[in-house]
C-alpha cells in the first residue's frame, strides 16, 4: 500500500507552444463537442454543432476528426451526422463494471473495517497492476492512509498477489514472465520463482501477504473474491502498521480470517456457494477461526439481497 505520508506529485513540465492559452480553448471545444454528441438524443451534423457552439464550420469540423480518430465519435458516411465512438462506450461499460462492483463491495469492506478496526481496501486487476477502487480508514488511533485510483506492483503488496494468483493460468504465466520484480524494500521479492512458491501458497490458502515488501512500515492482508468462472474479479483486504502487527502474531491471525471471511462471503453473492467453497475451504493454514462473515444484511452464504 502507499505510504501513508502523501506523495509529492511533479507537474509535468508542458512544451512552450507559444499558444497555450490557444490549446486549452481548443480541448475545450474539443470537449463542448463531444458532450453534445453524448447528451443528444439523435445523430448531429457538423451545421448543428457548429451553429449551437457558435463557432465555424471549419473549425468545428476538424475537431470532429480528431474525435474521430481517436474513435470518441462515429460518423455516419451516409447521413454524415456523429454519435458516440466505439472507444467511449467501451470506456463506458468499463467504467460501469467497476462502479457496480465497488457498490456491491462497500458492505462487505465495512463489516471487514468494522471487525478488524483495521483501514481497509478493496481493488482489481488492470492490466499488469492492481488499481485500488474503495478506501475505508479505521476508527483506530492510528490510521493507515490511502487513495482511490493507486497503481500497485502485483509482486510485493497483498492485493496484487491475491489478484495475480487467482488469474488463468496463461495469462498468469504471462504476468510473471513480463515482472521487472522493482525492489521497493529489504523484504521485497525480486525473482521468479520466489514469487511462484508465493502464489502457490496463496493458491492454497486464498489469502495473500505483504510484510512491509511494498511500504516498510506496512503489513498488509488482502484475498481474492472470485467470479463464477474461477478468476479473481476483485480483492479485499487491510493494511496495518507493521511495527504494531508484527508484535501481536495472534491480531494478525484473526485479522487474516476476517479478511478471508469476507472475501468468501462476497465471493459466495458473486460467484456462488459452490465456487466459495472450492477456493476457500479446502484451505488449511488459513481457515477462519470464528463465525464466516456474513454477507451485509443477511444470514448466511448466498446470492445477496439488493
Amino acid at each position: 500500500m502507499q505510504d501513508a505520508i502523501g506523495q509529492v506529485e511533479k507537474k509535468a513540465v508542458e512544451p512552450d507552444t507559444g499558444s497555450t492559452a490557444g490549446t486549452v480553448q481548443s480541448l475545450q471545444r474539443g470537449l463542448q463537442i463531444l458532450d453534445m454528441v453524448v447528451q443528444a438524443r439523435e445523430p448531429l451534423r457538423l451545421a448543428d454543432i457548429a451553429r449551437d457552439l457558435e463557432m465555424d464550420r471549419a473549425s468545428a469540423f476538424r475537431l470532429l476528426q480528431t474525435l474521430e480518430r481517436n474513435s470518441l465519435v462515429a460518423k455516419d458516411p451516409l447521413r454524415k451526422n456523429y454519435t458516440v465512438g466505439g472507444r467511449l462506450l467501451q470506456w463506458a461499460s468499463t467504467i460501469g463494471q467497476d462502479v457496480n462492483l465497488v457498490a456491491t463491495a462497500r458492505p462487505y469492506l465495512e463489516q471487514l473495517v468494522s471487525r478488524t478496526n483495521e483501514s481497509g481496501h478493496f481493488g482489481v486487476m488492470s492490466k499488469d497492476k492492481a488499481l485500488l477502487l474503495d478506501y475505508i480508514g479505521s476508527r483506530g488511533t492510528i490510521v493507515v492512509q490511502n487513495r482511490v485510483g493507486v497503481f500497485e506492483p502485483l509482486h510485493c503488496t497483498a492485493l496484487g498477489k491475491a489478484l495475480l494468483a487467482f488469474q488463468p493460468a496463461a495469462r498468469r504465466e504471462a504476468l510473471i514472465g513480463s515482472m521487472r520484480f522493482e525492489r521497493h524494500t529489504d523484504s521485497t521479492i525480486v525473482d521468479r520463482p520466489a514469487l511462484e512458491r508465493t502464489i502457490d501458497k496463496v493458491r492454497r490458502e486464498a489469502v495473500a501477504y505483504d510484510e512491509g515488501e511494498y511500504n516498510g512500515v506496512l503489513y498488509c492482508v488482502a484475498a481474492p473474491v472470485i467470479g463464477r468462472d474461477g478468476d479473481a474479479i476483485g480483492a479485499i483486504g487491510v493494511s496495518m502498521v507493521r511495527p504494531i502487527a508484527v508484535g501481536s502474531p495472534e491480531h494478525i491471525a484473526r485479522v487474516a480470517a476476517e479478511v478471508r471471511a469476507a472475501a468468501r462471503a462476497m465471493t459466495a453473492a458473486l460467484g456462488g456457494d459452490e465456487m466459495a467453497r472450492s477456493v476457500f475451504d479446502d484451505g488449511t493454514s488459513a481457515q477462519p477461526q470464528q463465525k464466516e462473515a456474513e454477507s451485509p444484511g443477511r444470514k448466511g452464504p448466498g446470492p445477496r439481497k439488493n
